[in-house]
């Protein structure tokens, strides 16, 4: 998009205003989802395995499943449009998330593996998101559109972990082990993501 005298534009087209806020409250909600998660899922390894020893296993399957989730999204992305491809995304972290509880739930350590794996596509679709917000844009504003998307991650990123001990109550009071209650933070906020 240009001006008449060989500028770039500056004006944005209308729909790019509803993708920015749309964006930037699925970055707001996945942002704290995913923060809230990481933040404990070290802990929550080492109390379902009763040692320190892998703790450490969480991060690595967050990578992987982040690394696998990008080039599935990716995919997605190029062949339907990005907003199928990070409505999945997000809707496959809230997946792992509740893998994650269920597997706290019944001390299934196999299926905490696995749903922190599936949990990684969340982390994968909350960076991909950030550019999205850049789509619409017109070129003069693209830079401040992505900045206005990672600034929401980054307000979301700060919430999250000062949940952990809301959410952890919150999980007692259902029946869940404590550790798990910022996945069910990050089940309900990747699901609305999703949306």
């Amino acid at each position: 998009m240009t001006a008449r005298n060989g500028a770039p534009a500056t004006r944005d087209i209308p729909e790019q205003r509803r993708v920015l806020a749309l964006l930037v409250l699925a970055q707001l909600l996945s942002g704290a989802g995913l923060a809230a998660g990481i933040t404990v899922g070290a802990l929550l390894a080492e109390e379902m395995l009763g040692s320190t020893g892998l703790a450490g296993v969480p991060s690595g399957l967050f990578t992987a499943g982040a690394a696998f989730g990008a080039a599935g999204i990716g995919r997605i992305c190029r062949r339907w449009g990005r907003r199928p491809g990070l409505a999945l995304g997000y809707a496959t972290g809230a997946l792992g998330s509740l893998g994650v509880v269920v597997a706290a739930t019944s001390g299934s350590v196999p299926l905490l593996f696995l749903s922190l794996l599936v949990y990684g596509a969340g982390t994968a679709t909350n960076l991909m998101a950030r550019y999205a917000g850049a789509d619409l844009a017109s070129p003069a504003r693209r830079g401040r559109a992505v900045s206005t998307v990672l600034f929401a991650t980054t307000l979301g990123a700060v919430a999250g972990p000062n949940l952990v001990e809301v959410t952890g109550e919150l999980a007692l009071s259902w029946g869940v082990p404590r550790l798990a209650g910022p996945f069910l933070l990050a089940t309900a906020a990747f699901g609305a993501a999703a949306v």
